[in-house]
């Protein structure tokens, strides 16, 4: 299977090619929409003849794992990264704003999202460590670049049957002075970003917060988030 178009559609066939049986499905990518953050993980090029050369050639495919979240009764899964607080509701604001913007438009949804956020506080279980605190962000890992060029989780192995995760309690000010950073991926280590790794975790809190994977705003928590090790295979 090939996947041609942006993060939303490698989403859509990822889940269309992980909820049927089986074997492993094999898929290769070539870049479009407004934008494709799965593929730079993997420097699959942007010009569409040399992805093509890549998915076609006889180089061995990669291993990679997947994601899955349950929440409100209802499954999705994943491949690149999903976040809970405000990467959540920069994504539906950006959404709404103009495609011409392309990559930008989460830049430009960030500017319009900060100022009125609140955190929330939040109870995290992830396999045997918990969090409870104030959460402004929480950061679900396979890949390690979203958001129009972000590199939020640089450390990211897909390969490895682990989700890195950043759970991100800092202030608005953290934010704004930090957004750069993130997308040279040197915003971390931080005092106020805790960085684990796991395979299983959990999150609740008082008030429901938007849940986004690979750029799809998918609803609101609680919610469990699982490794399906090894789950695809990619061209690359």
């Amino acid at each position: 299977m090939v996947a041609a178009g942006g993060d939303g559609t490698i989403h859509e066939v990822v889940n269309g090619l992980l909820a049927g049986s089986g074997e492993m499905p094999m898929l290769g990518i070539i870049s479009g929409g407004s934008g494709c953050d799965y593929a730079k993980t993997f420097d699959i090029p942007d010009d569409p003849a040399l992805a093509v050369e890549k998915i076609v050639s006889d180089e061995p495919p990669r291993i990679v794992d997947a994601g899955v979240v349950t929440f409100e009764g209802t499954r999705r899964y994943f491949c690149n990264i999903a976040e809970v607080g405000i990467g959540a509701e920069v994504v539906d604001r950006a959404a709404r704003m103009p495609r011409r913007l392309g990559g930008a438009v989460y830049l430009a949804g960030f500017v319009r999202t900060l100022p009125s956020f609140k955190r929330r506080p939040a109870e995290i279980r992830m396999d045997a460590a918990r969090y409870d605190g104030p959460l402004t962000n929480l950061v679900v890992a396979i890949g390690q670049v979203f958001g129009g060029g972000m590199r939020v989780a640089p450390n990211a192995d897909p390969s490895d049957g682990m989700f890195d995760v950043q759970i991100q309690f800092g202030s608005k000010l953290d934010y704004a002075l930090g957004i750069a950073k993130v997308y040279r991926g040197t915003h971390i280590p931080h005092p106020r970003i805790r960085e684990e790794r796991a395979a299983h975790l959990e999150i609740s809190s008082d008030v429901p917060l938007t849940i986004e994977a690979d750029g799809e705003v998918l609803g609101r928590t609680p919610a469990t988030f699982s490794v399906v090790p090894g789950a695809l295979r990619l061209k690359v």
